[in-house]
């Protein structure tokens, strides 16, 4: 399995669900790699918790994206 692909943590970021999964994989990631499936079964379903507190829109547009 190759090694999960991370883009540098800086300082200055956004308080967005994609960094906060990068920030916990930076810290836990490690050896062995983390299972990308399970990460991203994990990050789905993160932004489908987070769906709630969208506009209608928003929504519908997430709704959308994660069907594909």
């Amino acid at each position: 399995m190759a090694p999960a692909k991370l883009r540098p943590i800086v300082a200055d970021h956004k308080n967005d669900p994609q960094w906060i999964i990068e920030l916990w994989l930076a810290i836990h990631g490690g050896d062995p790699a983390p299972n990308l499936k399970v990460v991203n079964r994990a990050a789905a379903d993160i932004v489908r918790a987070l769906v709630p507190h969208l506009e209608t829109g928003q929504q519908k547009a997430v709704a959308a994206a994660l069907s594909h």
